[in-house]
């Protein structure tokens, strides 16, 4: 007798650090790695169709950078994003934009709100007599969704406190919250440098943020929410919180505060994807039973690889099933 193999309850893709640009093959901020500009769009091309072709997938998450912070240099910020965004036309899953460093490198805050890359607006539910956590934040890039029945995915800001590029506005709090913070950790005059920096504080770099009080209490309102409703949860940020899931100057700077909460709540909480270090990377806090997965950054892959996923959600696992350079894992 034929035995039929088990299907997921749900699927979603993912992938990170396009950074897309109609720029020349260049070294990385460390001239240590190529960065492979036109060839990132080729291979964003690639993943779409692949998803189109496997038709099964409901929602893409896409964790930030997908265009590059150089494109400001020869004015091409809104044709790059143009040239991005149109690979997702007429998609036949929703997309879920997450903001990273070179978004702000690009764009304001409020010109992204605007923009097709703000998905907050269009996944907030409206259903009765359920409790729903309201945030508080005008300008918040982080909201929470439903996917399927049992299931909440939560997507992070990870640049709510940041001195990236344009994005806060100098007399801002956030901005002006983010300065203190640098200035008292990292004394060199370019802020982007670790020079001088050890261990953990090597995440005290300009590229990086924080999360603030409002988004740390939305966050433990929702989970709270969510354990109540009896949901399994995924959280997802452009950048890592786990020390042990990335290089440490890729590290969110109170990286200590979201742990604690997804500590808390390792009950519901399943997984943390992120992206921001091209290297990618991969630890199971075993003690919590949370799996935290840095993608490689497509921009750094050279041409004839790849670095995207499709993610298999069944009732006890979640199944990564990798290309290229993003490697498959079974995380129960």
């Amino acid at each position: 007798m034929e035995i039929r193999e088990e299907r997921p309850l749900f699927s979603f893709g993912i992938i990170a650090d396009v950074q897309y640009g109609d720029l020349d093959d260049a070294k990385n901020f460390t001239q240590t790695k190529v960065r492979y500009y036109r060839n990132a769009l080729y291979l964003l091309r690639e993943a779409v169709q692949h998803w189109k072709e496997g038709n099964k997938i409901q929602f893409v998450l896409q964790l930030g950078d997908v265009i590059d912070g150089f494109n400001t240099r020869h004015k091409n910020s809104e044709n790059a994003l143009r040239d991005v965004l149109r690979e997702f036309e007429g998609v036949p899953f929703t997309v879920h934009h997450i903001w990273g460093n070179h978004e702000f490198y690009n764009f304001s805050r409020s010109y992204l709100m605007k923009s097709s890359l703000f998905t907050a607006q269009e996944t907030q539910e409206t259903a009765n007599n359920v409790q729903k956590v309201v945030k508080k934040e005008a300008d918040a890039a982080y909201y929470d969704f439903s996917p399927y029945e049992g299931y909440r995915f939560i997507i992070l800001d990870n640049y709510d406190i940041s001195m990236c590029g344009i994005g806060r506005d100098k007399d801002s709090p956030q901005y002006k919250e983010a300065e203190k913070i640098l200035r008292e950790r990292n004394r060199n005059e370019e802020l982007n440098s670790p020079e001088g920096l050890v261990g953990l504080d090597r995440r005290f770099v300009m590229f990086n943020g924080g999360m603030g009080e409002e988004q740390l209490q939305w966050l433990r309102e929702t989970l709270e929410v969510a354990r109540q409703r009896g949901e399994k949860v995924v959280v997802s940020g452009h950048v890592p919180v786990h020390p042990d899931s990335c290089y440490v100057m890729c590290l969110l700077w109170n990286y200590q505060d979201v742990l604690n909460i997804l500590q808390d709540f390792s009950d519901i909480v399943l997984a943390y994807f992120c992206g921001h270090d091209h290297e990618g990377g991969y630890h199971y806090d075993s003690g919590n039973e949370i799996h935290h997965v840095t993608l490689p950054g497509v921009v750094e892959v050279p041409p004839g690889s790849n670095a995207f996923g499709t993610v298999d959600v069944f009732t006890d696992r979640l199944v990564m099933h990798g290309v290229g350079q993003l490697d498959s894992r079974v995380m129960k």
